[in-house]
């Protein structure tokens, strides 16, 4: 069980590390809400995030404001998050975009069943690096 566990704090952590750098690098990543902001910055990422459900405006409006020649897609891991991704790939990659949603699909293999959006990412992590003391 601990080894799991670390595997996968080691994982996740790898995987936040990867994002980070593309928010550093200038790469937009787009998020449904605002909390799903705010939980980004509590780990550290900083950057370009659109919050395309808080917006006010119409998705594909909002995509097309998008001059980005990559776009890093981190919304929800639930059913809805999941359709939301589909049309967001589908409709930047016909703009020529490149849509990243690799990180988006590794982290959700990661927390599968454990975490349902991009929100509940920081108290997940915090609650693993707790189990992990607690096996030491």
């Amino acid at each position: 069980m601990l080894m799991s566990l670390e595997r996968k704090y080691e994982a996740l952590n790898e995987s936040l590390v990867k994002l980070a750098k593309k928010a550093d690098e200038g790469v937009p990543i787009l998020v449904e809400g605002t909390k799903d902001l705010v939980a980004l910055e509590r780990l550290g990422i900083r950057g370009k995030i659109i919050c395309v459900k808080s917006s006010n405006r119409v998705l594909v409006d909002l995509l097309d404001t998008l001059k980005d020649k990559e776009t890093v897609v981190l919304v929800d891991f639930d059913r809805t998050g999941e359709r939301l991704a589909e049309r967001i790939v589908t409709y930047l990659q016909r703009k020529g975009v490149n849509a990243n949603s690799s990180l988006w699909k590794r982290i959700g293999s990661l927390v599968k069943h454990d975490v349902k959006d991009v929100e509940g990412l920081p108290s997940y992590l915090e609650k693993i690096k707790e189990n992990l003391k607690k096996q030491l």
